[in-house]
């Protein structure tokens, strides 16, 4: 996968890690500000991570859409102030409590970027209307790397926060309804769609749902 900071503040002691969602890119979250370190991992089309975080008094964790999976099994060990789950689930690949598995393997084979942006931002399309993606091609491989990823590692992690969207279009509301209260995580909801991110101003807004 790969890393970059979104945010860099020498005199900040503090860092959020985001992992974002499946064809995410940094260039989505700009509109986002923050005075603390934020540093987002993505592209999930290879899952390997070696990174060290000894610089850092207080680290909170946002984990977006198969993000959440992903921080489930790569970043368990790192002592987190705070982790915030956003409509995801620690499975991502469930049929009760994630994304159904044979839902996951259609889009394998039959991926199409146009309607995954509809399901990815609903009423807010126009404001993603020039956001990068990959091309089909890249994303067919990134999910099927997801695939084998949620089908070969133990799930760790709990989280104390769940944000969900009501009508979530990508992972259904029900299955992270029903993880996350397996869990006892405090769920929060908010009517936006999948991609909640345009109803925030900084990443500090979400730190403090």
């Amino acid at each position: 996968m790969k890393t970059y900071f979104l945010h860099k503040n020498s005199q900040s002691k503090n860092l959020i890690i985001f992992t974002s969602g499946f064809a995410s890119h940094y260039s989505h979250f700009c509109h986002l500000k923050s005075k603390e370190n934020v540093l987002m991992l993505y592209d999930y089309s290879e899952l390997d991570l070696n990174l060290e975080f000894k610089d850092f008094d207080e680290i909170t964790l946002i984990a977006f859409s198969m993000g959440v999976c992903v921080s489930a099994r790569f970043l368990k060990h790192i002592n987190f102030t705070q982790k915030i789950a956003i409509n995801g689930t620690n499975y991502g690949i469930d049929d009760d409590l994630g994304i159904k598995k044979e839902l996951f393997l259609k889009q394998c084979k039959d991926f199409s970027l146009v309607g995954f942006k509809k399901a990815l931002f609903a009423k807010n399309l126009d404001k993603a209307k020039n956001f990068y993606f990959n091309d089909e091609d890249y994303l067919k491989n990134e999910l099927t790397s997801l695939y084998n990823l949620c089908n070969k590692q133990a799930i760790g992690l709990k989280f104390d926060k769940a944000l969900l969207s009501k009508k979530d279009l990508v992972f259904s509301t029900k299955a992270s309804e029903n993880f996350f209260n397996k869990e006892n995580t405090k769920i929060i909801y908010t009517k936006e769609p999948h991609f909640v991110f345009f109803a925030f101003e900084t990443w500090e807004d979400i730190c403090n749902i």
